[in-house]
């Protein structure tokens, strides 16, 4: 598995994203939306306190993180 900076717990990884201001959040988020679809992964997305974005991937499978959603992890960290 990749070394990456999301929490981790159990089949589920998770990270808050800080932005400047609200219009670089909600792109960020559009951005995530259109990532995932590429790769058939739906994470959960919420938007706080107007510059902050939490972003959860749950994977499938109950036991371990599939390469593909490292890999979306891995992309969404390059764009936030």
């Amino acid at each position: 598995m990749n070394n990456i900076d999301w929490e981790m717990e159990g089949n589920t990884m998770f990270k808050d994203f800080e932005f400047t201001n609200s219009k670089s959040a909600m792109n960020f988020m559009n951005e995530i939306t259109k990532i995932a679809e590429e790769y058939k992964i739906s994470p959960e997305i919420h938007f706080h306190s107007k510059k902050s974005v939490n972003v959860k991937i749950i994977s499938e499978d109950p036991v371990e993180i599939s390469e593909d959603e490292i890999r979306l992890a891995n992309l969404l960290n390059r764009l936030g």
